[in-house]
Parts: C-alpha cells; sequence; structure tokens
C-alpha cells in the first residue's frame, strides 16, 4: 500500500528483542557470560543488551515462567557456546542435531527459563 504524498511520513528506526526475566542482575550475567552481550543500560526494571549488532532488551517480570522465546543467535562454535551457557548458569535442553546439511542446533535455555537456539553452519 502506498502513502498519500501529503500525508506524514514514519521511518522505523530500530527493531529489537524483549525478553521477560525474573531476576534482572542474573539475566543481565548470563547473557554477557554466555554470549558475550554489551550492557547498554541497566536499571532494575530494564536492560538493553547488545549481541551481535542486535538490541536485546531484558524485561523484569516476577510472575514470568519458563518459554520459547523464538531468539536463534548463530555462534562460530558449537560446542564452546554450549559449554558457555551451561558455565554461565544455563541448562542445554536436547542434543545438538543436524537440521540441514551442515546446519547443526542446539535448544538451550537461560538463566530465566527462556529456551532459545544456538546455530551452527
Amino acid at each position: 500500500m502506498s502513502r498519500d504524498a501529503q500525508s506524514p511520513t514514519m521511518t522505523v528506526t530500530e527493531t529489537f528483542f524483549s525478553v521477560e526475566v525474573n531476576d534482572m542482575q542474573r539475566a543481565t550475567a548470563f547473557y554477557v557470560e554466555a554470549l558475550g552481550a554489551a550492557v547498554m543500560f541497566a536499571s532494575p526494571g530494564w536492560s538493553s543488551l547488545r549481541i551481535a549488532g542486535v538490541r536485546v532488551g531484558l524485561a523484569l517480570n516476577p510472575e514470568h515462567g519458563a518459554s520459547k522465546i523464538g531468539l536463534h543467535f548463530a555462534v562460530s562454535d558449537l560446542a564452546v557456546a554450549r559449554a558457555d551457557v551451561e558455565r554461565a548458569g544455563g541448562r542445554i535442553i536436547a542434543p545438538s542435531i543436524e537440521v540441514a546439511p551442515g546446519v547443526v542446533v542446539a535448544e538451550v535455555m537461560d538463566t530465566e527459563g527462556n529456551t532459545f537456539t544456538l546455530t551452527q553452519q
């Protein structure tokens, strides 16, 4: 659909993901340690992290329950990434599997019960 020539225009300036967490300090530490996140902003209720050029917001929700969050992180070494997740307090949910020729994925969980995917090509 095209915009009317006289209508004001809007530009999307950024797209980011928001992940609910129970414990902001623990969650922030996990993403920094496991995935090398850079903390751009931190507060008790909201923190902004940058991981591989993408912003991931952590939103405090004390009632948050475990869920699959739809994030996928492409990594250079899946075995090292899995070990980093565990070392940072996360869990490996399922064994790594090859989903296409040369594409191996692993489902992992952060310290807040959020499940996401690590992918190596």
